[in-house]
């Protein structure tokens, strides 16, 4: 791994807990830090929602000794097994993605708002990454998304979907294709919890509403899902039919196989690709619709 890929999980993760990397966008079994920022990572195995139950292609069947200069991505935060919300063990590190705009605008967007980041990382492509890693961890889950959602509202540019605690940022350093390299733009070391805190209370008027979490009963399970939305997730959508029709059939899906909705969009979200007729607010109001139908059907 290149050095400044190791300097930036040295500022994410401390010694001894286990991360997830990957060389996709996909998630993988998680591995010991030093491993992952060793010389070669023996193993990554794919989850189970993504290749095991429906074979997709795309997910190779191993990534043996792989050189870790081939790693693309690291969870935002320590995770003992597949990278799920469920299996965070710390909650230090935020993702603020804005990819709206010259990169040269985009940083300075993000210092007019003053965003108390600990580091920005170049995608490699069309965004900056800002990261920012506590230096205290949260008590719980509850307690970071609702911080991750603040902070969201108050950055209008940025990606909505990077509130998960299991999101992932670019690996500065790495080559995600032939001619475009991510980097680490800037480095400034830990945000204090109460610079943050504080940074957040300025913006009264952006903090999240409590909202009913709409959750089916059951316990999740990837088996129960349709093969049709395994097909349409690798080989794209149908032309010839509705996006928005697909998406919420998909999302559907993944509700009545006990997905919750913030799950469904996690994982959901790793398809997505905006376009200029459906953007990213469209497609968020798709799924939460699908979510609130099939779960007021469920109370019937």
């Amino acid at each position: 791994m290149h050095e400044t890929g190791k300097k930036l999980l040295n500022l994410m993760f401390k010694p001894g807990e286990t991360v997830c990397v990957s060389h996709n966008k996909f998630g993988y079994h998680s591995i010991p830090l030093e491993e992952a920022m060793g010389d070669k990572v023996v193993t990554l195995v794919p989850t189970q929602d993504s290749c095991d139950k429906r074979k997709i292609e795309w997910c190779p069947e191993n990534f043996d000794k792989s050189h870790t200069d081939n790693l693309l991505m690291c969870a935002l935060n320590p995770i003992k097994g597949f990278r799920e919300d469920q299996n965070v063990t710390a909650y230090r590190s935020f993702l603020i993605e804005i990819d709206t705009g010259p990169l040269a605008q985009q940083l300075a967007y993000a210092k007019a708002l003053q965003i108390p980041y600990s580091a920005v990382v170049f995608s490699g492509n069309k965004s900056l990454h800002f990261l920012i890693t506590l230096d205290q961890d949260l008590p719980s889950y509850k307690v970071y998304y609702h911080m991750a959602e603040w902070a969201l509202n108050i950055v209008t540019l940025a990606d909505k979907l990077t509130k998960n605690p299991s999101r992932s940022i670019r690996i500065p350093g790495a080559e995600r294709e032939p001619g475009k390299r991510q980097g680490l733009v800037e480095f400034k070391g830990p945000t204090s919890l109460q610079e943050f805190s504080m940074w957040l209370a300025k913006y009264p008027d952006s903090k999240p509403k409590i909202a009913e979490k709409r959750v089916m009963s059951g316990e999740r399970d990837f088996s129960k899902v349709k093969p049709w939305v395994s097909k349409r997730l690798r080989d794209g959508l149908d032309p010839t039919k509705g996006r928005n029709i697909q998406w919420y059939a998909m999302a559907c899906e993944f509700a009545l196989a006990g997905y919750s909705e913030d799950d469904t969009i996690e994982k959901l979200g790793m398809f997505f690709t905006p376009d200029h007729d459906f953007k990213e607010k469209e497609w968020l109001i798709t799924i939460k619709s699908a979510f609130k139908n099939m779960y007021n059907r469920s109370k019937e």
